[in-house]
C-alpha cells in the first residue's frame, strides 16, 4: 500500500529556518556535509544526529536550531539533487520539436549527457538516495519528485509526438526515469568505463523502447 506524508509528519521533516545571514549558510553547508560524509562512510545506514553534529564540529543544540532531525537532515540533501533534473528535462520541450530519428537521438544524448553530469558531479550523494528511498517516512516525499519527473519526460514524448496518448506517455516516463536511475546507481558503483558503457546501454534501450511511438521518419 502506498504511503503518503500526514500534515503533522510533513512539518516535522521540514528544516525548522531557513538561513538568511552568510554565516547561518555556512552552518547548514557544514551540516549537510557532514551528513553525506558520514552517509558516504556508512553506506544506506542512516547516520545519528549526534554524529553529524560531531562531525560537523556543532553541538546538538546547533544542529536542531536548523533542523528538527537526521531525517530532515537527510530530506534537505535528495532535495537538493532531485530538484535539478526538472530544469534539465524542460530543456528538451522548449528546444523545437525533432522530425527524424537522426535529430531524436541526438536530443537524446543532449538529455543523457545533460543527467549524466548530475549523477557524476553527485556520485557521493547516492547512498543518501538509497537511504531515502528505503525510509517508508521519507519514501513519499520523493515520489512527489518522481512525479514531476514522469510527467516531464511524458510531456517531451508528447512534443515530440503531439498525437501520443496520455497513459501510453506516463508509462514510458515512469520505465525511462526508473531503468535510467537504477542502471546509472549500478554504474556509479563499478568504474568509470563501466559506467560509460551502462550509460550507452540505457541509451540505446530508451531509444528501442520510445521510438517506435514517436512517428518519426
Amino acid at each position: 500500500m502506498k504511503r503518503s506524508l500526514d500534515r503533522k509528519t510533513k512539518i516535522a521533516l521540514e528544516p525548522r529556518k531557513q538561513p538568511r545571514q552568510q554565516r547561518s549558510s555556512k552552518v547548514v553547508d557544514r551540516i549537510l556535509d557532514a551528513a553525506l560524509i558520514l552517509t558516504r562512510e556508512q553506506g544506506t545506514r542512516t547516520p545519528t544526529t549526534l554524529a553529524i553534529a560531531q562531525r560537523a564540529g556543532l553541538s546538538v543544540g546547533s544542529v536542531y536550531q536548523y533542523f528538527p532531525n537526521k531525517e530532515a537532515i537527510l530530506l534537505d540533501l535528495a532535495r537538493r539533487w532531485l530538484s535539478s533534473f526538472p530544469e534539465v528535462i524542460q530543456k528538451r520541450i522548449e528546444v523545437p520539436r525533432p522530425t527524424n530519428r537522426d535529430e531524436f537521438r541526438r536530443e537524446v544524448r543532449k538529455l543523457f549527457s545533460d543527467t549524466s553530469r548530475l549523477y557524476l558531479d553527485n556520485a557521493t550523494l547516492m547512498p543518501v538516495i538509497e537511504a531515502i528511498s528505503g525510509n517508508a517516512d521519507l519514501r513519499p516525499i520523493q515520489d512527489e519528485y518522481d512525479k514531476e519527473i514522469i510527467a516531464l519526460y511524458a510531456a517531451w514524448l508528447q512534443h515530440v509526438n503531439p498525437a501520443l496518448e496520455d497513459k501510453i506517455a506516463c508509462r514510458l516516463g515512469v520505465l525511462m526515469m526508473e531503468v535510467g536511475h537504477v542502471c546509472r546507481l549500478v554504474g556509479l558503483k563499478r568504474d568509470r568505463r563501466t559506467y560509460d558503457l551502462i550509460e550507452d546501454d540505457v541509451e540505446a534501450m530508451w531509444l528501442a523502447l520510445v521510438t517506435r511511438h514517436l512517428n518519426l521518419e
